[in-house]
């Protein structure tokens, strides 16, 4: 697709760039809409994303590697070890990694701060899949993410991809994904008020894209296999939707 592009000279990926549109644009929802609901200032919103980000960034790069642990072993004696490394410094990301990483960054601000953890995680949680939707489109254009091989109804080819298989038909996973966390996000932006105050909407999303990630992930043609058939994010995802029920449970539990 586009994995970079030229701007006065300097070449910019559109990942990152894209990356980063989503980040502001989640952070203006937040601020906007879903801040209303609580007593937490712009200010505090404002930094703990930026926490978050953080945390983000540190968590998707480290389940990156610990995924690929099993790979390096494997080819320890075929591979230039530290290049390999070095290389994968350079792209590559997790997003349940992500996730838990972005939670414990607003547990930290919470905590240092002295602002509530609940409040801040429940404004935030509902523009997660926003943001990763917007992400994915990122995705789309470096070619991160991709498919498996499929030759059917919108199927995409990349011609100039420095990650995906370049002239082979590929299933559209990143469009797909993309427009399932979309659908997230409308999902909890219209039951937002009618769960306010519990960990409703923490639950419904658990849910919600467990059951996309873990379907989806049959369809990745770059997936890396976990044990036992299942990917390391298909036994994530199965993690992730039992603690969604849970806590739907609970909450429903404590209201009636």
């Amino acid at each position: 697709m586009l994995p970079t592009f030229n701007i006065f000279g300097f070449e910019i990926a559109t990942y990152g760039l894209i990356i980063f549109i989503g980040i502001f644009i989640g952070a203006i929802v937040a601020v906007k809409y879903f801040r209303k609901f609580y007593d937490i200032s712009s200010e505090d919103l404002i930094f703990c994303i930026l926490y978050t980000v953080i945390g983000v960034g540190i968590g998707a790069k480290l389940l990156y590697f610990i995924t690929n642990i099993p790979f390096l072993i494997e080819n320890y004696n075929n591979i230039d070890l530290w290049a390999t490394i070095t290389e994968m410094f350079k792209g590559g990301f997790v997003f349940y990694g992500g996730l838990i990483g972005g939670v414990l960054g607003i547990l930290v601000y919470s905590k240092q701060f002295k602002v509530s953890f609940k409040k801040l995680l429940l404004i935030l949680i509902p523009v997660i899949p926003l943001v990763h939707a917007i992400g994915r489109i990122g995705c789309l254009c470096a070619g991160c993410c991709y498919g498996m091989e499929y030759s059917g109804f919108g199927s995409i080819i990349f011609h100039n991809s420095p990650i995906a298989p370049n002239n082979i038909p590929l299933f559209p996973m990143q469009i797909i994904e993309s427009i399932c966390n979309f659908c997230i996000f409308i999902i909890l932006a219209l039951t937002y008020k009618k769960y306010v105050g519990t960990y409703k909407t923490l639950g419904l999303y658990c849910i919600l894209y467990s059951i996309v990630r873990f379907t989806l992930e049959f369809f990745r043609g770059d997936l890396l296999r976990g044990v036992f058939i299942l990917s390391t994010s298909q036994w994530i995802s199965i993690i992730i939707f039992i603690l969604g029920i849970a806590v739907f449970v609970h909450e429903n539990k404590k209201t009636n």
